[in-house]
């Protein structure tokens, strides 16, 4: 019995370290996500989002500023699409790139709080 309890200890250490190391990841995900936006890289930035979530689910506040992020990803994308578009095709983009944007200001304030 008396030997469980250090390696119930180390258990534990580790496992609390293992979870310390999450966040800088994540966050160079997040960062990652957002020189894709910045690049116009849609697709590339969707992934990276998506993948951060799936890999890091302890990752609470990058997580959230994922979310924002895939919001202002879905914006933009459709916003772009909105230049080539004509008719119903227009409309349905510009519906949409409002929707994020009014979305990405709730989102906001979501977070400040």
């Amino acid at each position: 019995m008396k030997s469980y309890i250090p390696i119930s200890f180390l258990t534990l250490l580790f496992i609390a370290c293992a979870e310390e190391a999450v966040e800088p990841k994540a966050a160079e995900m997040l960062e990652m996500s957002r020189m894709y936006l910045s690049e116009r890289k849609y697709d590339a930035a969707r992934d990276s989002i998506l993948s951060l979530r799936n890999k890091y689910p302890t990752a609470i506040e990058e997580r959230a500023q994922a979310l924002l992020l895939l919001d202002s990803v879905e914006m933009l994308a459709a916003q772009d699409s909105m230049k080539n578009a004509q008719g119903e095709e227009w409309k349905r983009l510009s519906v949409k790139a409002e929707f994020f944007k009014r979305k990405i200001e709730v989102d906001k304030k979501k977070l400040a709080r």
